[in-house]
């Protein structure tokens, strides 16, 4: 079994789409779902990693310059009261000390202790907040046909991304028109 990349972003806020609850505060989102939605990165979403949002460059809009640095952790209130050049001009905090000798060794660790594997981690939070473990483990699940039961709508939603509780609330016509690769990328292989 595969894991699914990690998304790019993290919603900051409920998110709908077409009337449906798609994203719930904390949930991933990929970047192509924050582009075709068209989201405000420090609004609906927050980037996952500092990594996530490249540097602009020195000449970008203040929109780009403000989604890096939130996405650098800097306060929203701090980033509001900077212009755009104060915010290109910045430079990040490098944690260390400014005398630090760039030809220090580190010592390797010998044999360091292995975190969990990440399915492993998946199944045990699955598990704790009540999701079926069968979802952890499930088989594909083909994209239901004309007439199919709500249960099958359901059962391939959550297979996709969407949350059971979501899936669970929306009606057939929401699920079925749901642009499930945009919203929790693409469907995992085999």
């Amino acid at each position: 079994m595969s894991m699914r990349p990690n998304a790019e972003y993290i919603a900051n806020r409920t998110i709908l789409v077409n009337s449906v609850r798609a994203y719930n505060p904390g949930d991933d989102v990929f970047a192509s779902a924050v582009e075709n939605l068209g989201l405000t990165v420090g609004v609906d979403v927050l980037p996952a990693n500092p990594n996530v949002i490249p540097r602009p460059a020195a000449n970008a809009r203040r929109a780009d310059w403000v989604a890096y640095w939130v996405g650098q952790g800097m306060p929203q209130d701090q980033v509001d009261e900077m212009t755009r050049d104060q915010l290109a001009a910045r430079e990040p905090e490098v944690i260390g000390s400014p005398d630090l000798d760039a030809n220090l060794t580190v010592p390797a660790v010998p044999n360091p202790t292995p975190s969990p594997a990440p399915d492993t981690v998946a199944f045990q939070v699955a598990e704790q907040s009540g999701q079926a473990a069968e979802q952890q483990a499930a088989e594909r699940v083909e994209r239901p046909g004309q007439g199919a039961r709500k249960a099958e709508w359901v059962e391939y939603a959550v297979y996709r991304g969407m949350a059971r509780e979501t899936a669970e609330e929306s009606t057939i016509p929401q699920l079925a028109a749901c642009d499930y690769d945009n919203l929790f990328g693409p469907e995992r292989p085999e």
